[in-house]
């Protein structure tokens, strides 16, 4: 019984702290940090499935290149290559969703050059979205208009 529920709680340690293989956007900078730290769900292969009316946690480490004083998603799912924002969470603020290193202090959106931050955020896939093959880009935009990350998953949605 004891060598069982040891083999249960290594099967949940491992497969909660598994990461989701993430590929660079076409804009973004050096993918090297996500590929380490980026968490779609429990998604741990190259296309995520995406379960309807579930809420997803995304979670990624990332280090900004300038300070920045306001964040925004730019979240979109590409289609057969045309972009369509995923609702409720395209456009909207980031600042929230920003905590320090420890993954525990919220930070804001006062991110300095250089310091390491964690962006967490659940999703909702709504019922509304249709069963499909997607491309999932991730950004966060500064104020400048640039971005300080971005990344994109193959994924799908599934019933």
């Amino acid at each position: 019984m004891q060598i069982a529920f040891g083999f249960l709680f290594l099967c949940t340690v491992v497969c909660v702290n598994a990461l989701t293989p993430v590929e660079k956007c076409p804009t973004g900078k050096s993918l090297e940090d996500y590929k380490l730290t980026a968490k779609i769900g429990n998604c741990k292969k190259s296309s995520c499935r995406l379960k309807k009316g579930r809420l997803v946690v995304i979670e990624f480490r990332f280090t900004s290149d300038r300070n920045v004083k306001s964040l925004t998603n730019e979240v979109s799912a590409y289609i057969a290559g045309l972009p369509f924002p995923f609702i409720g969470v395209d456009n909207t603020p980031a600042c929230d969703n920003i905590y320090e290193s420890d993954g525990r202090t919220k930070s804001g959106c006062k991110l300095v050059a250089g310091q390491e931050y964690v962006y967490r955020s659940p999703i909702k896939i709504l019922e509304i979205y249709p069963l499909i093959k997607l491309r999932v880009h991730w950004g966060l935009k500064a104020d400048d208009g640039n971005y300080v990350m971005c990344f994109e998953v193959p994924a799908s949605i599934v019933s």
